[in-house]
C-alpha cells in the first residue's frame, strides 16, 4: 500500500502517513450533502447505517484514493465486498456501499517510535475506533510498512500487540467490525520488514498480501522486470501457508498499476537496463521507474508502443516498449492486464484464499469514453465471481 512513510520515493497518489493524516480522517462538520458530524443516519434508510454482518464471505477487497461519487457509481458492486477509503472518510460512500451489501473501512498507520508505548497504542486505538463508529464504517485496515529488523524483537512484539489491541477493541464495540493487516508479497523480511507474521494473522481477521512492488529490492541484474511476477507471487503465498496460516486468513492483493522504466539501454532481446536507485541497503530498485496507472498504460500501449503488447512467459505478465518523443529515450512499461490478473485470481481460488483485491480501484478510467467502459468491464470481469450471502 502506498502509505509513504519510509518509502524510497513518493509515488503519484501516495498518502503521507503522519498525525496530519489521522486528523484528516476525523469527522468534520459537513459530510456529503451537508450531514453534520455525529448526526443520525445520513442514508435514505436508517438500516443502511448498520454494519455489514457477514464475517465469512469471500472478499473482493479494493482500495479507493478518490473521494469521487461519480466513480463509485461505476464500481462493479456485484463483486466488490470491501472498499478501503484512503485519505478521506465519506458517509456518502458508506451509504452507497451498504446499499450494495459492501463494507467500507478506514486505513491507518502508526508511528514506529511508539510501538512499545502501551499508552500511545491505547490512544491510537481509541481514535481509530471513534473514526469508524462516528461515520458508520465497518472496520479498519492497518498499513504499517516501516523497517523492523530481525533482532528488534521489542518493536515486532509492539506491532503485533497494536494489531491485537485494535482487533479486541473493535470486536468489543461491534463483533462484525473487520480489522485487517497489509503484508508484503512474501513473509521473508521483504524491504527489511521482519514482522511477526503468524502473530499478525492470529491477531487480525485476515492479511492482505501486497503482491506488487516485487522489484522494490533488485538483487540480480539491474533490469526492468514484472511488478507482480506470477511465480514470485505463488512462492510468497505458499510461504505464508507453510507458516501454518490458513488460506481463509489471506487475501491476494494485485496491482492495477505498473512501472514505466527509462532504459539506459534496450537490448534486442528486450532487456531494459536501469539506472541504479538504492533502497534499504540494495543498490537497484523499481524506484528507477515511475508508477503508471492502467488508465494511462492502455492508451500508451495502443497509441505509442513500439511493437505492441508483449508477453513475459517467465513472469506471466505483459509489457511493451515505447520511445519518449521529447528525449528519444526508450522506455519499457511493466504492468498487469485482465489476462495476467486472471491467472493470479485463478491461483487464489485454487488455493482457497479468503479472496482477492487491488491497489487501487482508481487506476481505471471512469469516463464514458467507449474504450474506458470496455477496459473497466474487462478488469472487473476478471475478478472471481464469489457468491454474496
Amino acid at each position: 500500500m502506498k502509505i509513504c512513510s519510509g518509502f524510497r520515493f513518493v509515488p503519484a497518489g501516495c498518502v503521507i502517513a503522519s498525525e496530519i493524516f489521522l486528523l484528516l480522517l476525523l469527522p468534520h462538520e459537513n459530510w456529503a450533502h451537508g450531514v453534520p458530524r455525529d448526526s443520525a443516519c445520513p442514508c435514505g434508510e436508517a438500516s443502511l447505517c448498520e454494519p455489514i454482518k457477514d464475517t465469512t464471505r469471500k472478499e473482493i477487497y479494493v482500495f479507493s484514493l478518490q473521494n469521487k461519487y461519480s466513480s463509485w457509481l461505476k464500481f462493479d458492486w456485484k463483486k466488490v465486498t470491501t472498499v478501503v477509503s484512503v485519505g478521506y472518510v465519506s458517509q456518502e460512500l458508506m451509504c452507497l456501499a451498504h446499499e450494495h451489501g459492501a463494507r467500507v473501512v478506514t486505513i491507518a498507520n502508526y508511528s514506529r517510535s511508539k510501538l512499545t508505548d502501551s499508552n500511545a497504542r491505547a490512544q491510537w486505538v481509541a481514535k481509530q475506533l471513534h473514526i469508524v463508529t462516528s461515520n458508520h464504517y465497518d472496520g479498519t485496515n492497518i498499513d504499517f510498512e516501516d523497517v523492523i529488523l530481525q533482532n528488534q524483537t521489542d518493536l515486532r512484539a509492539g506491532y503485533t500487540a497494536l494489531v491485537r489491541e485494535t482487533n479486541q477493541a473493535f470486536k468489543q464495540a461491534q463483533p462484525s467490525y473487520q480489522v485487517t493487516v497489509d503484508v508484503a508479497w512474501s513473509p521473508d523480511c521483504i524491504d527489511l520488514r521482519c514482522y511477526d507474521i503468524q502473530g499478525l494473522a492470529a491477531a487480525s481477521d485476515f492479511l492482505f498480501v501486497m503482491a506488487y512492488d516485487e522489484q522494490s529490492q533488485i538483487f540480480g541484474d539491474c533490469i526492468a522486470l514484472a511488478n507482480s511476477d506470477f511465480n514470485k507471487t505463488s512462492q510468497g503465498l505458499h510461504k505464508y501457508l507453510s507458516l501454518g496460516i490458513k488460506p481463509e486468513q489471506l487475501v491476494l492483493g494485485v496491482p492495477w498499476y505498473g512501472y514505466d522504466y527509462p532504459c539506459v539501454s534496450l537490448l534486442k532481446n528486450d532487456t531494459c537496463t536501469l539506472k541504479h536507485k538504492p533502497f534499504r541497503g540494495v543498490q537497484c530498485s523499481d524506484a528507477a521507474g515511475r508508477q503508471i496507472d492502467y488508465r494511462v498504460t492502455y492508451p500508451l500501449l495502443i497509441n505509442g508502443s513500439s511493437g505492441g503488447r508483449k508477453w513475459d512467459q517467465s513472469a506471466l505478465s505483459p509489457y511493451f516498449n515505447y520511445k519518449d518523443k521529447s528525449t528519444g529515450q526508450m522506455h519499457q512499461v511493466r504492468y498487469d492486464d485482465p489476462m495476467s490478473l486472471g491467472l493470479k485470481y485463478k491461483m487464489a481460488v485454487e488455493l482457497g484464499l479468503r479472496g482477492v483485491g487491488t491497489w487501487n480501484i482508481d487506476c481505471l478510467d471512469y469516463s464514458d469514453a467507449s474504450y474506458a467502459v470496455q477496459q473497466r468491464q474487462l478488469m472487473f470481469d476478471a475478478f472471481p465471481s464469489y457468491p454474496r450471502h
